[in-house]
């Protein structure tokens, strides 16, 4: 664990971590903090930004010149809150590294507007990159926690409207699963830095007010058949509480024969990656997410494993 690591962690647990709190309460919290985040926006030399708000699509972009990559960001922000600026740094060194352009989506907050609206506009955004006439094997699919379960939704959405897949997908310490295990939350929760059990639990509740939407894979990707996805890499901090969420999700793209790479850290928080530049540990593994969406490019790399064999999993443990 590095010292700036230790440090974050230790801020994000004064600041952002609460248990006890109520739903009105948990929405008005996270909304505090995931919009209003102290964070220094550093954009990469020949990286600029623009906004975009039409009808099919409302984000940012954060481009270079002549991109040859399209990525399709989607922000966390536990499907309540969380802004696009936030994340200017990671997409600009993802920008600038790929030689892409990643529009940041934005989409439908609850309890105002609950679950399926905010899966239904990230397919929207899909779409309306595929508009634009982009090759779908020059796009990728990325997100972080919310945005990570989001991510996995919409490679699921795609494959089920039998549209073009993209080239890969990355999601970092993505919401998977919205059946609870008390038991693990419980257990995991003094671990986590950021998220508590009472969080988890309250989300869940605000983003899935109907009880009979939880186990669909669109509400819990980390319970999908993923036949048919293409590569992903998989994210997950084993000090957080989703880590066994996110194990589910990776067993179940293995079942169905998709290349998984995974990369896993210890004394690091929840989606650490995105805390770039200011984590050495979000520095190292921005990298090893370049390399991995360079190298999907390749005939190899989309061809699916075969199961039971070396290949078929990647693993990155830290």
């Amino acid at each position: 664990m590095s010292i700036r690591s230790s440090v974050f962690q230790a801020i994000s647990r004064r600041t952002i971590k609460r248990n006890g709190l109520d739903k009105e309460q948990t929405v008005r919290h996270l909304r505090k903090v995931f919009n209003n985040p102290p964070t220094l926006r550093l954009i990469p030399r020949g990286v600029k930004v623009r906004n975009i708000d039409l009808p099919e699509f409302k984000g940012e972009l954060v481009s270079t010149k002549s991109p040859e990559v399209t990525v399709l960001y989607l922000h966390g922000g536990a499907f309540v809150a969380g802004l696009t600026r936030t994340y200017h740094n990671f997409a600009g060194r993802l920008a600038k590294q790929l030689n892409a352009e990643v529009f940041l989506a934005t989409y439908p907050f609850a309890p105002e507007s609950p679950f399926p609206a905010a899966q239904k506009r990230c397919f929207e955004a899909y779409q309306y990159l595929l508009s634009l006439d982009k090759r779908p094997e020059n796009i990728v699919i990325a997100g972080d926690s919310a945005g990570g379960g989001l991510t996995l939704v919409c490679l699921l959405q795609i494959r089920d409207h039998n549209l073009p897949l993209p080239r890969c997908a990355v999601a970092m310490s993505p919401g998977t699963v919205a059946t609870l295990d008390e038991d693990k939350l419980r257990i995991d929760c003094p671990k986590d830095s950021m998220l508590s059990a009472d969080f988890v639990k309250q989300i869940i509740d605000i983003y899935l007010p109907n009880q009979k939407d939880r186990d669909h894979p669109y509400a819990s990707p980390g319970l999908a058949n993923y036949k048919g996805i293409p590569p992903l890499l998989l994210t997950a901090s084993k000090d957080e509480i989703l880590y066994h969420d996110v194990c589910k999700a990776k067993a179940n793209a293995l079942k169905a024969g998709v290349k998984v790479e995974w990369i896993e850290r210890s004394g690091v928080g929840h989606v650490w990656p995105v805390m770039v530049p200011f984590l050495p540990e979000a520095n190292q593994d921005l990298k090893k997410i370049v390399d991995f969406i360079q190298r999907a490019a390749s005939k190899e790399q989309n061809e699916p494993p075969q199961l039971n064999t070396p290949n078929a999993l990647v693993h990155c443990a830290i």
